[in-house]
């Protein structure tokens, strides 16, 4: 069958099958129906590798989406199990009403396209079709109660159109359903200010689309970076936020600096992607969520040692190169040209030192008000000592690594690299320096 019939047909599974599940819903008891989706994600699973069932999976050669649909539906009710029915039917119909919506009002016009990454386009017909049937579905699910307050709308209606654009391979089918699911179980369970969040939302979003637009952040980079600075201006507020937006504006302007000065290209291509931005901020997120969960000063402490070594390896990264012609490359022992993995230089030394110190003064100031020189000065030389870590690990782990199968296969722009995983290991060096300590 054309690929394009066989689209319409999952297309139409897909709608019928939700509508199906809404009915349900009114008609049976809350364990029945989770059985009854149990059986329906088993089923998709144990019959995707077989061509006899190519009407129901197959859409685009890389497209997982029949897969994500009833994963989707199965977290968004286990989530929402205890809760009114109403959230979950609301969440399932925006997946299939509004993302089928979207579907179709983005084929008007090919050139619509605004949104890409391999084959998920998302355009402007499309998103505006999401977003009207969304706001119907809401007034049609929901009770009063809730619509009563338009911040609380507006934080569904961007929530619901970041699930959308969040797509890959079909994902959004599993991101829509768990992502409202999400925010409907946190409305419910703590006192949300949706003003604020209405506020962090639309900066993070009109930001983050800045950053993709001017090739700062990829696409996947730019939606990285919106859902933590969600989290972090949410959840943590300005105190965690302010050392991670120091950490980030800087590496930008010395990233356009050393561009601009040595006249190279390297950062004029599509930006960073989000493994570039999980491998920055991993193990600061981590620390910072141990602390919500045990509220102990260490991991304050941790999350300001992290924060500082990823911005000392990147000032030396960026900086070294235009104040130094030579580096020593610790991998031979030999004098090299400046910029070199795995290579030592006395200015990227001097940077990496000034950024330690500099998140480490700023960070302590922050969080607890006061001048502490001792933990100041232990977080400055941890943050230190974990970039020469990273060029340890630049130089004799990150040629292996781009030997190794898993990565010579792996070169698209949202791939993962040697140098990500480089990164992960040698900023997690500044905590045990500092345990050390």
């Amino acid at each position: 069958m054309h690929e394009a019939s066989a689209l319409a047909v999952r297309k139409l599974v897909h709608f019928a099958t939700g509508i199906l599940i809404l009915i349900l819903t009114w008609l049976l008891e809350k364990d029945t129906l989770l059985y009854l989706i149990l059986a329906g994600t088993f089923f998709a699973f144990i019959t995707f590798p077989f061509r006899r069932f190519y009407l129901l999976h197959k859409t685009t050669h890389n497209s997982l989406g029949t897969l994500f649909y009833p994963l989707g539906i199965l977290s968004a009710y286990l989530l929402l199990y205890n809760l009114p029915v109403y959230y979950f039917q609301t969440a399932l119909m925006v997946l299939v009403l509004s993302d089928t919506t979207a579907n179709l009002l983005g084929k008007i016009k090919n050139s619509n396209v605004w949104f890409r990454a391999g084959e998920d386009g998302k355009s402007l017909h499309g998103i505006a079709g999401f977003v009207a049937a969304s706001l119907l579905i809401v007034y049609m699910f929901l009770p009063v109660s809730l619509l009563v307050n338009a911040f609380y709308v507006f934080c569904f209606l961007m929530i619901a159109v970041a699930m959308e654009v969040l797509s890959w391979r079909g994902s959004d089918n599993l991101s829509i359903p768990l992502g409202l699911a999400l925010f409907f179980f946190l409305s419910e369970h703590y006192p949300l200010d949706y003003v604020f969040l209405s506020g962090v939302l639309l900066l993070m979003s009109v930001g983050c689309f800045l950053l993709y637009h001017f090739k700062i952040l990829t696409r996947y980079g730019s939606l990285a970076a919106w859902l933590l600075g969600i989290y972090l201006l949410s959840v943590g507020g300005y105190v965690w936020t302010l050392p991670v937006v120091a950490f980030f504006i800087s590496s930008v302007v010395f990233t356009k600096i050393r561009g601009a000065i040595l006249g190279r290209t390297h950062n004029k291509g599509a930006g960073r992607n989000a493994w570039q931005v999980v491998a920055n901020i991993i193990w600061a997120l981590l620390s910072s969520l141990f602390y919500l969960l045990t509220g102990s000063e260490v991991f304050i402490i941790l999350f300001i040692v992290f924060v500082a070594a990823v911005t000392a390896d990147t000032w030396a990264s960026e900086l070294g190169p235009l104040f130094s012609r030579r580096s020593y490359s610790l991998a031979d022992m030999r004098w090299k040209k400046a910029g070199t993995t795995g290579g030592v230089s006395f200015a990227g030394s001097i940077a990496a030192l000034a950024a330690s110190l500099f998140i480490a003064s700023l960070s302590w100031v922050v969080f607890f008000e006061q001048w502490d020189t001792t933990r100041v000065g232990l977080i400055t030389l941890s943050a230190f000592l974990a970039c020469f870590s990273d060029t340890l690990l630049g130089a004799f782990v990150e040629g292996r690594l781009v030997q190794m199968r898993f990565f010579s296969k792996r070169q698209g722009v949202e791939d993962i690299t040697p140098n990500d995983i480089v990164n992960m290991g040698g900023s997690l060096t500044a905590g045990l320096f500092y345990w050390l300590f």
